[in-house]
């Protein structure tokens, strides 16, 4: 209280008189020097120290006209009588320069030739008014209005591309209407450009500028550089650091744009249609005769175990929910965590393992929640937080480790609802966790009404009803039904499905494998179990160990093909369809559709646990790493199960797909090229990515591939895995240097356009085909199969081309009656 009020005098005659002086000094340094008007203190718990002392926790917020301090303190004092003495006042943590941000600020100016430049962009007004904020020692934003004009033109080759398609142009050009600008003081003073104009807008005039620089404020401030403060709920900002800078701007008629430029990034610039949600560029700038060298700052800590209790609600989509998060410290002096966390869901307290309440900000743009603790934490020390939330989500559809599927168009629904199943992955953010994906392990308490079953990613270990309270929490509970599920070995989200289901059979017999169905299951009754079994034991036998204790099957109805693949969970998703006289619906214009295979889905879903969650990938650019390897592993099975000629149709669709959808971008554009349609994406992460395995296979010989295979998958175990290191693996198992072929098939969207010439020269009793392959594009490198039809049958070779022009000499008896270049176009490209 005495703080609050400012009364300092007060405050001393409190503290021992060894610190008066030192704290009168500092504590004067906020308000004269920082110019704050006044402090807040909240309580936050305190401890018992072995000395006999006491430890009060409290945060601290003062307020400025324009600037904000938050900090955490510690307060170590004694009880003198009825009097506390304290004995030593210490900032934990801090967030010193924090600002509120306000438009119209100090005031504008009439400029013309204005002129802003960033990596790769320009921005240009020839007239127009610079709006200022309101704080008067540094520059942090400018808004700009006028007749204005943006150019950005990446130095990224196949990122000028990606502009191509969408704008017909390798550049994006557009009039503007206004720039919002967030930047440092010194990228203004470095990078703006302008001539002062002496022209006057009538007061009518200057009031409705006023009110559109306004409205531009509000909509951009959250965007970038912002906190909301838990304290008060209060939008504050920080200043943006180096070079890091943000353009919001708002073209005539394409819309919103948002260009952002951050060298601590490992990809420094993004550019967003923000209109269309769309991520068009990321990339590093690439300069002439330099190389980037970026560095990753080591992770501050490492979260191992989570305690999650959670009462979900179905028909009404309440949650509430109690996570525990077992952490250890990998730096010195860790004071703050960032995790992300549903903004729809409001954060009740947060605590530490001694019961202390933390002070947290939340970005809820970009789903960050950050914890400030109330002491630091040395390096390799376990700690604990308690997060207490709630609030009403709706579970989002699954974005990885998922097989999406359109509906067929010639489709007849019999059912006109969905299944009531409700499944919560990470796309839903339902608990706090990590920003970048880790493994760790969990135990989970779910409580839900009577009637609904659940299945997670774990090892059901406990089920019961609450029959008796024990506490008043499980008071409001009586009745419903309580499930806890374990998983002792590391996954990298927690996963969940709430729903009405008929529990199956159950296989034991090597991995124990479950079974379920929705209770308005109309199926006939498939061997799923015993295929899932079946798949298991091939892959076990290609790519080493299944990863989990057990796998659990869920069949539901749902409103599209597809499936989904959490960590020791399978979710497969069927249309309510008729399919008189039993049969198998196909839908030709999706690449990924090979549903006339039955064992499909589920085979590429299986996949998914060696290839996503045995690891999983480093970067979004990795991501074939996931779905090319799953699509793979998926046709390996196929083909083995019904045979060559199936595998060469298969080969063939996609094949024709990417020669349709490969000049869309690389296999290293990831989930990036989903932005343009979903055919692209599937088509070149899924299928190309796929062919292009096979070739490596062609290439390296089947023993040593599947080697090199089984070493990634033992190294990367539970980790991030990246492009170079599969390649890595694979030169390591065969000695050879894989760098052009990579470069041709994961970096670059070309495809082989080649011409083929023939020469027949008989030699005696044998005779020689000469093919000569001349590439009339840049060389790319390849494993080609040429099939030889004679009198005497069938004769197949498999050549390498690597050059502008190779030339090969078969030999062969008889006469020759068909050559077959490329027989089921496993080499995607153009052979004539």
């Amino acid at each position: 209280m005495a703080l609050e009020s400012r009364n300092l005098d007060d405050y001393l005659s409190r503290c021992s008189p060894e610190i008066r002086d030192i704290e009168r000094s500092l504590l004067n340094r906020y308000f004269e020097i920082n110019q704050m008007n006044s402090l807040m203190l909240f309580y936050a718990g305190e401890s018992q120290e072995t000395n006999g002392q006491k430890r009060a926790f409290f945060q601290a917020f003062f307020q400025g006209e324009y600037a904000a301090i938050i900090e955490v303190w510690q307060l170590n004092y004694v009880v003198a009588g009825e009097r506390a003495v304290v004995l030593k006042r210490t900032v934990s943590s801090s967030l010193p320069e924090l600002y509120r941000l306000r438009f119209p600020g100090l005031g504008s100016l009439r400029a013309r030739n204005i002129r802003l430049t960033q990596k790769d962009i320009e921005v240009s007004f020839s007239e127009g008014e610079i709006f200022f904020d309101n704080l008067p020692d540094q520059d942090t934003a400018l808004i700009i209005v006028g007749k204005g004009q943006v150019k950005f033109k990446p130095s990224d080759e196949v990122e000028r591309g990606q502009l191509q398609r969408r704008f017909k142009k390798p550049y994006f050009e557009e009039p503007l209407e206004y720039v919002y600008v967030r930047g440092s003081s010194d990228f203004f003073k470095n990078n703006l450009s302008y001539e002062f104009s002496e022209q006057t807008e009538s007061k009518g005039s200057q009031e409705v500028t006023h009110n559109q620089v306004y409205s531009i404020f509000s909509r951009n401030y959250s965007r970038s550089f912002t906190v909301e403060n838990s304290l008060t709920g209060e939008l504050l900002t920080f200043l943006p650091r180096s070079e890091e800078t943000v353009l919001e701007m708002k073209t005539l008629k394409k819309g919103e744009f948002t260009y952002v430029y951050s060298p601590f990034a490992e990809e420094e610039i993004s550019f967003f249609d923000r209109t269309r949600s769309k991520l068009l560029n990321s990339y590093s700038p690439q300069e002439e005769g330099q190389k980037r060298m970026f560095v990753r700052f080591g992770e501050k800590f490492e979260l191992k175990h989570y305690e999650i209790e959670l009462n979900y609600r179905p028909e009404g989509g309440q949650l509430a929910a109690a996570a525990r998060l077992h952490l250890r410290s990998l730096s010195e002096g860790v004071d703050s965590l960032q995790l992300r966390l549903n903004p729809d869901l409001q954060i009740h307290k947060i605590e530490d393992q001694m019961g202390r309440e933390l002070y947290h900000t939340r970005d809820r743009l970009r789903k960050y929640l950050y914890v400030y603790l109330a002491e630091r934490v040395s390096r390799d020390r376990n700690f604990q937080l308690r997060i207490f939330y709630r609030g009403k989500i709706v579970p989002q559809p699954p974005t990885s480790d998922v097989l999406p599927q359109r509906t067929a168009e010639d489709t007849r629904i019999i059912i006109s609802y969905v299944s009531n199943s409700f499944l919560f992955t990470q796309s839903t953010d339902w608990y706090p966790a990590p920003v970048r994906e880790k493994y760790f392990t969990f135990k989970l308490r779910l409580i839900v009404p009577d009637g609904y079953q659940c299945v997670a990613s774990g090892k059901l270990v406990e089920q019961y009803s609450l029959k008796e309270a024990s506490n008043l929490t499980e008071l409001e509970n009586l009745g419903s039904s309580v499930f806890v599920f374990e998983n002792q070995i590391p996954v990298k989200y927690i996963s969940f499905l709430v729903g009405k289901l008929n529990r199956g059979r159950k296989l034991t017999n090597g991995v124990t494998i479950e079974h379920y169905t929705t209770q308005d299951w109309r199926h006939p009754e498939k061997q799923v179990l015993t295929e899932a079994r079946n798949i298991l034991e091939f892959y076990q036998g290609l790519f080493g160990q299944f990863p989990y204790e057990q796998l659990t099957l869920v069949q539901r109805y749902w409103l599209n093909y597809g499936g989904h693949a959490p960590p020791g969970l399978v979710i497969l998703d069927n249309l309510p369809v008729s399919r008189e006289p039993d049969l198998i619906i196909i839908n030709p214009k999706s690449p990924v559709d090979l549903s006339y295979w039955n064992e499909y889905y589920l085979a590429h879903e299986i996949a998914h646990q060696w290839w996503g969650h045995g690891l999983t990938r480093g970067s979004y650019r990795d991501n074939w790493l996931i779905e090319g390897l799953a699509q793979f592993s998926t046709v390996l099975y196929l083909k083995d199960k019904y045979g060559q000629k199936d595998f060469e149709n298969i080969i063939k669709k996609f094949s024709t797909w990417v020669r349709k959808k490969s000049y869309l971008g690389p296999i290293i554009l990831g989930v990036r090229l989903s932005h343009i349609n979903l055919e692209s994406y599937q088509t070149i992460v899924y299928n190309k990515a796929a062919l292009a395995l096979f070739m490596l296979k062609d290439l390296l010989g089947e023993e040593i591939f599947f080697q090199g295979i089984r070493d990634f998958y033992q190294d990367y175990k539970f980790k991030e895995a990246r492009t170079v290191d599969f390649r890595l693996s694979l030169e390591k198992a065969s000695g050879k240097d894989l760098k052009k072929f990579f470069q041709d098939w994961f970096y670059s969207e070309r495809l082989p356009e080649v011409r083929v010439e023939k020469r027949v020269v008989q030699t005696g009793a044998s005779s020689q085909l000469i093919l000569t392959f001349k590439q009339l594009q840049k060389p790319m490198l390849f494993p080609l199969r040429v099939v030889l039809e004679t009198e005497s049958g069938l004769i197949s070779h498999l050549l390498i081309v690597d050059s502008a022009s190779k030339s090969y000499e078969l030999e062969f008896t008889g006469s020759l009656k068909k050559v077959k270049i490329n027989p089921y176009r496993l080499v995607p490209g153009n052979f004539k």
